[in-house]
């Protein structure tokens, strides 16, 4: 059933314009980068900064970027974080060997000024008259914008670029793939935004839940609300992802539901390794093996892909060898 779970595209007529003349507006923009301050880390070779740079709206946004000092290159890993959440300096992966860019979408951690007015609905609900004035176009542009500026920062010591992000950055990652093309491996677990339709049957948590709500108690505006979401539904991005794949999911998940996520992996046509993991969102001990995932794509971008990569059985995690 899971294989065969796949609902049909919603992509409106005018998605491939509307997100390349987004991209369009996010590269006449002047970055402006700015290196605000150093942050202190134990790794000897890495320096630690928290960086700012303009993005569309040219909205100031900020994030923590961990760098080696030498001429080696190196792979660059763009991540950002969870809904309602932010990022820390992810020294963890720095040491073992990656370079970071961790960005803080508008409305979040240090960026959190950078969204003065969010929807009094929920932050997701921002400007969903239209898809130009939703927060979720401009969040992705935020993403997008880290990549960017990752990569101008690195320079010519990049070996390999990976995408990453966890449920509401895991559907920024996804989508900023699809519209960039820039990564050469996409890394994402419990990808928010995926089947709209599907997210108001199932989704109990979360951004989803925000909208559910606020469609209950606007039903005049359901239909041209979902007429907005369909230019930010993660499934309509899946067949445009041009790089291998690590999806994965919670069987049980309140917020980003199992059934969105298989939404997603039965529309990529790219290599891709899909894996199951008992939990996601939860506070329960399980939750530990998620720790599996992070392992796993960072072995990947680190010694690259075997010449199996997905072939494998879906729902189970490769072993290293």
């Amino acid at each position: 059933m899971r294989e065969q779970f796949k609902p049909s595209i919603t992509r409106p007529a005018d998605f491939s314009a509307f997100w390349q003349s987004t991209r369009l507006q996010l590269e006449q923009i002047d970055a402006k980068v700015q290196r605000d301050s150093n942050i202190a880390g134990d790794i000897p070779g890495v320096s630690g900064e928290i960086i700012s740079f303009l993005s569309l709206g040219q909205v100031r946004v900020w994030a923590y970027f961990l760098q080696w000092q030498d001429e080696q290159p190196r792979p660059l890993v763009i991540n950002s974080h969870g809904y309602g959440s932010h990022c820390r300096p992810r020294w963890d992966w720095a040491k073992q060997g990656v370079n970071v860019l961790s960005i803080d979408i508008r409305g979040f951690g240090l960026s959190q000024a950078a969204l003065p007015t969010p929807s009094r609905w929920g932050y997701v609900l921002t400007g969903i008259e239209t898809p130009e004035s939703s927060v979720i176009r401009a969040a992705v542009c935020d993403y997008m914008q880290a990549a960017r500026i990752g990569r101008e920062l690195c320079g010519d010591r990049i070996s390999q670029t990976a995408f990453e992000g966890v449920s509401f950055s895991g559907g920024l990652a996804l989508m900023s793939q699809a519209i960039l093309g820039q990564a050469d491996l996409l890394a994402v677990g419990v990808p928010t935004f995926g089947w709209a339709e599907g997210r108001n049957l199932f989704v109990k948590s979360g951004s989803g839940a925000e909208i559910a709500h606020y469609l209950a108690r606007r039903p005049d505006h359901v239909e041209d609300t979902m007429v907005v979401l369909r230019y930010f539904d993660a499934v309509n991005f899946a067949d445009q992802i041009n790089c291998p794949v690590v999806l994965a999911l919670g069987l049980k998940d309140d917020v980003v539901p199992a059934k969105t996520v298989y939404a997603i992996a039965n529309h990529l046509q790219a290599p891709y390794e899909l894996l199951e993991f008992p939990v996601s969102h939860s506070d329960g001990p399980e939750e530990e093996q998620w720790n599996q995932f992070e392992s796993y794509w960072m072995r990947l971008i680190l010694d690259g892909l075997p010449a199996e990569f997905g072939q494998r059985n879906r729902g189970r995690l490769p072993q290293k060898k």
